[in-house]
């Protein structure tokens, strides 16, 4: 008779759009309101966006001024839009990015990528034409991965292209010429 005028006690998730039985959930202690810390930390976002929709202005964490909302690229971020900017300027180059990538793909550093580039007098390897817009193509052996040397794209290219076959380029090369 006890158990049918009790109401449904069984504990659920309390992000609004999970529906978990906080009971069916291993390991979990009696005062968790959350089934998992995804379902957490997208509660936190949801109740901080809901906030700062309500802002008209607010503090920027790194100019230090009240500014309006219409200020911050998302109104719940901490920081105005043009401190953003320079903080991810400070942070971000094209050096640092390409010696990442260099780091990655050859194994060579920026430095080294350097004295490549003087050692050929700063000109394409196969061309010897200066690169335009673009730094020269790290040309490499797709079978072995050693570094060979420096290329503009074309060149690169045309390696590429080609499958790396010496014989290939060759052919090709002798077919240009008799069709001048």
């Amino acid at each position: 008779m006890q158990e049918a005028l009790t109401p449904e006690l069984a504990r659920r998730c309390t992000f609004e759009e999970c529906n978990v039985d906080l009971a069916t959930v291993p390991g979990l202690k009696d005062t968790e309101r959350y089934c998992s810390a995804p379902c957490r930390r997208r509660q936190y976002t949801l109740n901080r966006h809901r906030a700062a929709e309500k802002l008209t202005s607010k503090l920027c964490g790194g100019c230090k001024e009240v500014l309006p909302i219409e200020k911050f690229k998302q109104p719940w971020r901490h920081y105005c839009a043009s401190c953003s900017r320079a903080d991810s300027k400070k942070y971000y180059t094209k050096d640092r990015s390409y010696a990442a990538c260099l780091k990655f793909h050859y194994g060579m550093t920026l430095e080294e990528y350097e004295e490549r580039l003087a050692a050929q007098g700063g000109r394409c390897a196969i061309c010897r034409d200066e690169p335009t817009k673009k730094r020269l193509h790290v040309d490499h052996n797709h079978q072995t991965g050693a570094i060979r040397d420096l290329l503009c794209e074309w060149c690169n290219h045309a390696i590429g292209k080609a499958r790396e076959d010496p014989a290939r380029l060759r052919a090709m090369a002798e077919y240009l010429e008799r069709h001048q």
